[in-house]
């Protein structure tokens, strides 16, 4: 007997228990950074333009970013928010190249870590330091389609979309 009133109890409640799980609101999740997964080509550095034979690029993953300064690898930490950002803890190769690209890519390192706000518009990123002033605009690099032994996105240099 006292089986058969504990389970008529049990199924008078268990509806309502359900029902109320069921109006719970999801957790609450942080945006997610829109620029992951996505790659870019250094077009513009600190307003020089582009350099003739440097191809530093920026790939965005989550918190994190890499890359080529044109020269040696990088890697770093970044923190999004909004429009605000901040890169740091960059660690880069130590390979030696020719001088003119050495200054170049100790230039596209130096404005990243400078950087402190974003803008995307169309195919265009621009990175702005704490002044305002425009530290590095970036071209964005489709993914190409896979293809057997690809190792790179083939690209031309040119005028920036837009």
């Amino acid at each position: 007997m006292r089986i058969l009133k504990f389970l008529a109890v049990l199924l008078a409640v268990l509806p309502g228990v359900l029902v109320l799980a069921g109006c719970q609101s999801p957790a609450t999740v942080a945006p997610a950074n829109p620029l992951v997964g996505t790659a870019w080509l250094a077009w513009d550095i600190n307003g020089s333009g582009p350099g003739g034979k440097t191809y530093a690029t920026l790939v965005f993953n989550p918190g994190r970013i890499s890359g080529s300064g044109g020269c040696n690898r990088f890697s770093g930490a970044l923190e999004v928010k909004a429009d605000a950002w901040q890169a740091s803890d960059i660690a880069v190769t130590r390979m030696e190249c020719a001088p003119e690209l050495m200054k170049e890519e100790a230039a596209f390192l130096g404005a990243l870590e400078a950087a402190r706000s974003h803008r995307v518009e169309g195919g265009l990123l621009t990175l702005i330091d704490e002044s305002g002033q425009t530290r590095l605009r970036l071209v964005h690099l489709p993914r190409p389609p896979a293809q057997p032994g690809f190792i790179g996105p083939e690209f031309v240099r040119g005028l920036p979309p837009g």
